[in-house]
């Protein structure tokens, strides 16, 4: 399933990315629609997920407090439960992993 969805996003990227070039690539990243798919066809967990990932680059670390991590999204418009299927998501795939007492997410390798 989640080779068939990186497909899809790798697609829809590629599709972007030439419909944007006639333009001069002046296109803007994301999308106001925080419950529909953004500018580069992402869903709503990679783009939850690219909050989180921005931050903790941001911010030069591999750990961020999760209260912090829902403060963010729910300002850009996800619901709580978009935020936690999106850490169930990244967790089963051994990208993040929650601390014992779930307070903070660390993200596993280099954030870059």
């Amino acid at each position: 399933d989640e080779a068939i969805r990186l497909t899809h996003m790798s697609k829809a990227s590629l599709a972007d990315e030439l419909h944007d070039a006639p333009q001069g690539g002046g296109g803007q990243r994301g999308s106001s629609r925080p419950g529909g798919r953004g500018a580069r066809g992402e869903d709503v967990t990679s783009r939850i997920f690219q909050v989180l990932k921005d931050y903790a680059t941001v911010s030069r670390t591999n750990r961020v407090e999760l209260k912090l991590c829902e403060a963010m999204v729910l300002r850009k418009g996800f619901t709580a439960q978009q935020l936690q299927t999106c850490l169930e998501e990244y967790q089963a795939l051994d990208i993040i992993q929650m601390n014992a007492t779930g307070t903070h997410i660390d993200f596993l390798g280099e954030v870059s």
